[in-house]
């Protein structure tokens, strides 16, 4: 019976309207009303520095954003209000057309990779030291640039803003990058991956391939509950363009496609202007930074906060929030091949929700080798205390 339980497929989100009770396992089924979301705003950015600001990442307690192409090869650093702070030049490379940022534990990594003419064949990732960037003192840091193609792309004709080849948005996540692609012409979003270091021209391809009904302009994630925005448009086709976000989580592995997608309307160019970057600093809330808009009307760049609690406490949410923390015992969480625990002794590891047993032993410091467990969340038991633990 519990072998059956564990297999039975289907939407497991409560949320959803094809809510599924009896499935265990969430197969990506689900589908969601239509959901409207207002974000707060928090400041215009003033800075004239800031007006063609077009990615943005959170470190520490500040936030960092770039320019697109044409201008300055600098990062400039925000507090959390929109105040400038400083501007850190980035030498030893050219901005072609930077569009998006994103970061892992050592590095800060600049995506050149704008494209809206299709016939670029320069396209790159710019790898920054984090320490160095971080560091108060220095207002100039070393970029290292590294060059990349798309596999899929033979034409390099164009048309301008009308081709499948642009990108505006990556992140950087267990030891790889994840470009989301900006189609024209048929409005789905392709994702490729790459290594976060490499030699050469990377030739990448793509792996996923989703029907976002718009263009994709920021992508970001949560490393602690595997949660991603994606942050995208739609023309209308009057040249009015209305922003959304689409939420994923409790997908397969980095099958970012394959578990829960729910679409929040967030509003139009009047309100947003036009939105370009996002952060994701916890599970469900973060930062929307967009552009200054300067043509038939002027509309300041801005700064925007939002806070997707309400549409993602389903219980699977909830433990994300609730169980992982700094007083669990067990790390890395999430955990993708070797679970270690501070206390050594005998351990128990039970199915969420299912309450199977799937595995015991005693960790004695070696790490608890996890490679043959499914992606999802588990019950790590040691004594009386039970610990979740997600894995990936």
């Amino acid at each position: 019976m519990a072998g059956n339980a564990i297999s039975q497929l289907g939407c497991t989100d409560p949320q959803a309207i094809n809510f599924n009770g009896d499935a265990i396992t969430n197969d990506g089924s689900c589908l969601y009303e239509p959901t409207n979301y207002a974000p707060t705003g928090i400041s215009n950015l003033a800075s004239p520095l800031l007006a063609e600001n077009s990615g943005v990442i959170a470190l520490n307690e500040s936030l960092w954003v770039l320019n697109d192409g044409g201008n300055n090869t600098s990062l400039y650093e925000l507090d959390t209000l929109g105040n400038f702070l400083r501007e850190v030049v980035v030498y030893n490379v050219q901005n072609v057309d930077w569009e998006s940022l994103a970061e892992n534990d050592t590095h800060v990594f600049v995506g050149d990779f704008g494209n809206n003419s299709g016939t670029r064949l320069d396209l790159s990732i710019i790898k920054i030291e984090k320490e160095q960037l971080l560091n108060s003192t220095q207002d100039s840091v070393p970029g290292f640039e590294m060059q990349f193609s798309y596999a899929d792309q033979i034409d390099f004709s164009g048309p301008a803003n009308g081709h499948n080849y642009d990108c505006e948005a990556f992140f950087a996540f267990d030891d790889s990058l994840f470009l989301f692609s900006k189609n024209w012409q048929d409005n789905l979003v392709k994702k490729y991956a790459l290594p976060d270091e490499w030699q050469g021209t990377y030739i990448t391809e793509p792996s996923e391939v989703f029907n976002i009904a718009g263009m994709v302009t920021g992508a970001s994630i949560d490393k602690n509950s595997g949660n991603i925005s994606l942050l995208a448009y739609i023309d209308n086709e009057l040249g009015i363009y209305n922003s959304f976000i689409y939420m994923l989580w409790d997908y397969t592995g980095h099958d970012f496609f394959s578990g829960n997608k729910r679409r929040i309307d967030i509003g139009s160019m009047f309100a947003l202007g036009q939105t370009e970057g996002i952060v994701l600093n916890a599970s469900h809330k973060g930062f929307i930074t967009s552009e200054e808009i300067n043509n038939i009307i002027t509309i300041p760049p801005m700064l925007f906060s939002y806070d997707f609690y309400d549409y993602l406490t389903n219980e699977q949410a909830e433990l994300l929030d609730h169980k992982i923390g700094a007083k669990s015992p067990i790390y890395p969480n999430p955990v993708k091949d070797k679970l270690y625990s501070k206390t050594n002794g005998v351990y128990e590891i039970y199915g969420w929700p299912s309450g199977v047993k799937i595995k015991e032993g005693i960790f004695n410091g070696k790490g608890i080798d996890l490679n043959l467990l499914a992606p999802g969340m588990y019950i790590y038991r040691v004594g009386q205390s039970s610990f979740y633990f997600l894995k990936m």
